[in-house]
């Protein structure tokens, strides 16, 4: 039903007062206000879309109803006849009738909605799977496509008029081939006044070009958003077809969508899911096809999902996106120049819209999802302030509140190796004990975990492997040294050999002198003769420890690979080393009065 009051410069009625609160009509354009109200009592409907449409259906404008007033203005670029569509999710389509707009005019129109709800429950899977490129009235495959259209016009009115602040995380996982574990997380944050957090490629490049772009060498992908999947673009190139709830996870109904057959360009399948009771679409999930790629790399299943969420004042906007991809590795496979393309793990690019901000304040709060919490506790078995918590990669990581206390959130699926440190360890190049946690497919997933720093005596008993420091002095030159230094560190660099299959090697001018009725080297009383005073094993993590050095001595400290073919005691080889790789060999003298010393080794490059 549709009750509407022309206005000009002369006249003015109670209509006209009641939509005084909305914005004033443009000098130039031509203006459509009203009210959406219930047609059995006449109260307010806000949060529907209202759409301002010619007679053969094309849009003009569209606006939503204010969420407690159901007040709307429109404006139309042009004179012409027109009607209002008003739609909201979950209940049916309302129309008024049509009327004339003339230049520069102003109309009040009060659309009354019969108020008639839509459920999706009942609705059952199409067990031919045909294919339908813009299904027919009467089908319930269009039934569900109309309430998804809905919010996913919602979604795109959202994203054009740009109307929120987002507070983005991005995070870019690296997992192993089989994405069990989490090798490394990097993580961006990022304010955006943006349109929306996530825009996809044009519709009509992604039609002639495909959803990818795939080469052994390097691969990229992109996710469809709102105005993707309402374009002609996508609409004329998918089938529609319903599906029954996933697995598990009743009261949903899908809407699957797959390119239409004989279409060779990379292209994404996948489902919108909707509630059954409220009609509301959540997520959308998808996955690549036509990519052209060898079998091994699709068994890491190439895809992505899209969250959408309705706010209270009728707006939706997508909350996070995901996309699975595969890395690929090029191997010879020794049948002349071909090579052989396999899986090398799995990268999993993600956004969560952690805040969106409005005008009136915050509008979305983001959940933080899958999380790993606990407490990092002193030796005294006191929580440790100031700590850091972290995984593998940039950004994923915490420092330990005034309780120790730690709390790493939005985490994905898979084993996490998550490691700590503190100053007071890291003076020492020590490497605590890590642990790790499995995290499974539950979003609200909490693993607690915990953790017990060391003493400076379990430290030091563990960097020199429960060795007591020797009491008997060395003679350096004409000088008796205490052996009191400890040096740590870390091999840095890439090198074609594992880690742990290297040493650290030290070598000094300092001896044992032994009995005094011993009679003495003149080379050695004049610190003329180097020897290996430690051969230090390397972590996999490239740590070492050095122990019980001789304090105010010459050192040098060089990193070799365990099976060379070093004179132990030819210190000439170690410096002509030296000459070759600069990083790893250092000359050092350690003071008594700092009897801790942390020196990095630079590896693998000259």
């Amino acid at each position: 039903m549709l009750s509407w009051l022309r206005l000009t410069k002369q006249s003015c009625r109670a209509t006209v007062c009641l939509v005084s609160l909305l914005a004033p009509a443009s000098a130039e354009g031509q203006v459509v206000r009203g009210r959406l109200v219930d047609a059995l009592d006449g109260s307010s409907i806000g949060t529907a879309m209202i759409v301002l449409v010619t007679p053969q259906d094309l849009e003009e404008a569209r606006v939503l109803s204010r969420s407690n007033s159901g007040l709307f203005q429109l404006e139309a670029s042009r004179p012409g006849n027109y009607r209002l569509r008003a739609e909201r999710i979950g209940y049916a389509t309302s129309y008024s009738e049509f009327f004339d707009l003339a230049a520069r005019d102003t109309l009040v129109i009060e659309i009354r909605a019969e108020v008639e709800a839509i459920s999706l429950r009942g609705i059952e899977a199409v067990a031919d799977r045909q294919c339908r490129v813009r299904p027919g009235e009467g089908l319930a495959v269009t039934r569900v496509w109309e309430e998804a259209r809905k919010a996913l016009e919602a979604a795109a009115w959202t994203q054009e008029l740009g109307l929120y602040r987002y507070h983005v995380l991005r995070i870019k996982r690296r997992l192993d081939h089989r994405a069990r574990t989490v090798l490394t997380e990097d993580r961006i944050y990022s304010e955006l006044l943006a349109a929306a957090p996530y825009v996809s490629r044009p519709a009509d490049s992604l039609r002639a070009e495909g959803f990818a772009r795939y080469s052994p060498e390097e691969s990229v992908f992109w996710a469809p958003d709102a105005e993707v999947l309402l374009s002609d673009a996508f609409l004329d190139t998918h089938c529609l077809v319903i599906r029954g709830g996933r697995n598990n996870d009743a009261g949903v109904v899908g809407l699957d969508f797959e390119p239409v057959p004989n279409r060779n360009v990379p292209g994404i399948a996948g489902t919108m899911w909707l509630d059954q009771e409220t009609s509301r679409l959540s997520q959308l999930e998808f996955e690549y096809r036509n990519l052209d790629a060898p079998e091994s790399l699709m068994d890491a299943e190439p895809g992505g999902r899209v969250e959408f969420q309705a706010l209270p004042d009728g707006t939706w906007i997508v909350t996070s996106w995901s996309l699975r991809l595969f890395r690929a590795r090029v191997d010879p496979d020794g049948s002349g120049n071909r090579s052989k393309v396999e899986l090398d793990g799995i990268t999993l690019e993600q956004g969560e819209v952690l805040r969106a901000q409005g005008n009136e304040g915050t509008v979305f709060q983001g959940n933080p999802g899958r999380r790993i919490a606990g407490t990092v506790f002193d030796s005294t078995g006191v929580g440790l302030p100031g700590a850091r918590v972290f995984v593998s990669g940039e950004g994923t990581e915490v420092l330990t509140d005034s309780r120790g206390r730690f709390e790493l959130t939005h985490l994905g699926t898979g084993t996490y190796t998550v490691r700590w440190e503190h100053p007071y360890l890291t003076q020492l190049a020590y490497q605590p004990e890590w642990a790790e946690v499995r995290m499974g497919q539950d979003i609200n997933e909490l693993e607690l975990i915990g953790f017990e720093a060391p003493s400076l005596e379990e430290v030091i008993n563990d960097i020199c492997d429960g060795v007591a420091q020797p009491t008997a002095p060395m003679l350096s030159g004409v000088d008796w040294v205490a052996r009191s230094v400890i040096l740590t560190g870390r091999l840095i660099g890439q090198t074609p050999r594992p880690a742990e299959e290297m040493s650290v090697r030290v070598y000094s001018t300092a001896f044992e002198a032994g009995s005094f009725f011993e009679p003495f080297d003149l080379d050695q009383l004049a610190g003329g003769t180097w020897r290996t005073l430690a051969d230090a094993p390397v972590s996999p993590d490239g740590f070492y420890g050095a122990c019980w050095l001789p304090a105010g001595s010459r050192l040098i400290v060089a990193a070799v690979e365990e099976d060379d073919d070093l004179d132990p005691n030819d210190v000439g080889q170690v410096l002509r080393v030296m000459e070759l790789f600069p990083g790893s060999v250092r000359f050092i003298n350690v003071p008594p009065e700092a009897p801790f010393r942390i020196l990095d080794l630079r590896i693998g490059s000259r």
